[in-house]
């Protein structure tokens, strides 16, 4: 026999094991596999166990911004944001600012398009149902200048999304006169543009976020 130290402890020990697949087929647990618990797909309107929070952005979107290589009028542009709303709740015009060009005065209203954004308004007349405001000028500060728009028009204008709108990165615009046709409002220089003739628009996005609980005050030990 040997004498060697530590001689009497199972160095290798064999347990048995199981493998993680065993291919019960024969369990046929069916009624468990196969149920609204187990296939329910979630979505923000059907976790009723979890809470949201509005959150407020601002976003400004210029005619300045746009590739005038695509886009080499001022009436019809698409801008991308930096970055990606997600979940919007809803989406309302606060203001805009038209260039005073081309007697633009004299147009009852213009209208406002955004590709991304659809059913806004109803009516009879096709232009206005597809636009997403009626932007009704001001007077402006001085001739030849910059020209607001009156809020009174379309402040309570807003898109709102009963399920939310999962996402929207960008924007295209267009300003149409009240006949549905791209008002001209000049030749934009391309590079850099010529500020008298761009327009900006502000916009309020309402995202939902899932709320977090404020984290309870811990002593340290």
């Amino acid at each position: 026999m040997s004498k060697r130290l530590g001689e009497h402890y199972n160095r290798y020990s064999e347990s048995s094991f199981i493998e993680s697949n065993q291919n019960q087929y024969n369990n046929q647990n069916y009624d468990v596999v196969y149920t609204n618990d187990s296939n329910a797909q979630y979505s923000i309107s059907q976790e009723p166990d979890l809470q949201y929070e509005e959150k407020i952005h601002y976003l400004s979107i210029s005619s300045k911004d746009r590739n005038v290589t695509a886009y080499p009028n001022v009436n019809h542009y698409s801008v991308k944001f930096p970055n990606e709303f997600k979940n919007i709740h809803s989406i309302e015009l606060i203001q805009g600012i038209i260039p005073d060009q081309n007697d633009v005065q004299n147009e009852p209203y213009l209208l406002l398009q955004v590709d991304e954004i659809q059913d806004v308004m109803v009516s009879n007349d096709k232009n206005i149902s597809n636009s997403f405001a009626i932007l009704q000028l001001a007077s402006p500060t001085r001739s030849g200048t910059f020209i607001q728009i009156d809020r009174r028009i379309h402040e309570y204008t807003v898109k709102c999304y009963d399920t939310p709108k999962a996402y929207l990165s960008k924007m295209t615009i267009t300003i149409l006169d009240s006949s549905g046709v791209p008002f001209n409002f000049g030749t934009d220089t391309p590079s850099p543009p010529n500020k008298a003739f761009q327009n900006t628009f502000i916009f309020k996005i309402v995202t939902l976020e899932k709320k977090r609980n404020a984290l309870n005050h811990r002593n340290v030990y």
